[in-house]
């Protein structure tokens, strides 16, 4: 009684975690459930059938041993009748009349072990053949790749739920504090400027002081720039080096540079942005100042 309580108290938290995050998949799985609860049972029925004998043979055998004689253990006696094969000194009584180079071979019969595997085997696969094929009581493989991927998307979307509003070229919008600004600039000084020029004059990429803009000025259009590259222009993409805030902050800096009119300019390129029509008159200017 006491053993059966201690099993209770150690499954009870997993019976408890069952219960409220898998009931989906015990309905799932109700009949292979029951499978191998039957098949652990029956096992341990089997395992206790077994000992009760070994018990009951040792009384037996108390009874009946002839002073002298050898005894073997509960374990000796459980390994020989789980492999019945010949002893060494018996081998004679399974000898065949097949020989071979002198090699002579034994009959000895499969293992009780073995033969029970098989058995227990050929059992589960016809009830796995009537489960998932005959019958269609469970999901096929096909099926479930299928459920899996609808609760990965669930999860995904569950995930994507509990962050707020995610920045991507579709929604990313124009920040104009100072600390955004700075943040933007330290990043457009380390990656942008090589190409771009430190006070985005222009230089192997196009200029960014002027309102001429290739892909289009609005913050939408830099911020996709920005995203994905331009390979064909050996532009790379930055997705990987920012997270999507830092992609927001380094376009806004880029925009708030239109206007600055640094030395050494290079000529424009792109088509005119006008920002005052455009984007109702956002202004970007006291921004340039840092």
């Amino acid at each position: 009684m006491k053993r059966f309580k201690l099993l209770i108290l150690l499954f009870t938290p997993m019976l408890a975690f069952a219960q409220d995050e898998s009931v989906g998949f015990i309905e799932q799985y109700l009949l292979e459930i029951v499978l191998t609860v039957v098949v652990f049972a029956t096992l341990v029925a089997l395992i206790a059938v077994i000992i009760s004998y070994s018990a009951l043979k040792s009384v037996l055998d108390m009874k009946s041993d002839k002073a002298g004689a050898p005894r073997q253990s509960f374990w000796e006696r459980f390994y020989t009748s789980f492999n019945r094969a010949a002893p060494v000194g018996q081998e004679a009584s399974v000898l065949t009349d097949h020989e071979y180079d002198g090699i002579r071979e034994l009959d000895n019969k499969l293992p009780p072990w073995w033969l029970y595997g098989f058995y227990v085997t050929i059992i589960f696969s016809a009830i796995y053949l009537l489960h998932y094929h005959v019958f269609g009581t469970g999901p096929s493989s096909a099926e479930e790749y299928v459920m899996e991927m609808q609760k990965a998307e669930e999860e995904v979307q569950a995930y994507l739920a509990t962050q707020g509003t995610l920045i991507d070229e579709t929604n990313v919008e124009l920040l104009m504090d100072e600390a955004s600004l700075a943040t933007g600039k330290e990043m457009y000084l380390q990656s942008c400027s090589v190409c771009h020029g430190q006070g985005g004059e222009g230089g192997i990429g196009p200029n960014f002081a002027d309102n001429y803009w290739i892909h289009g000025g609005d913050v939408k259009s830099v911020f996709s720039v920005i995203k994905y590259g331009v390979p064909t222009k050996g532009m790379i993409s930055w997705q990987n080096q920012f997270n999507a805030t830092q992609m927001q902050q380094l376009s806004s800096f880029i925009i708030s540079l239109e206007g600055t009119n640094p030395p050494n300019q290079k000529e424009p390129q792109g088509e005119i942005y006008d920002r005052q029509a455009t984007e109702g008159g956002e202004e970007t200017e006291g921004a340039t100042t840092l």
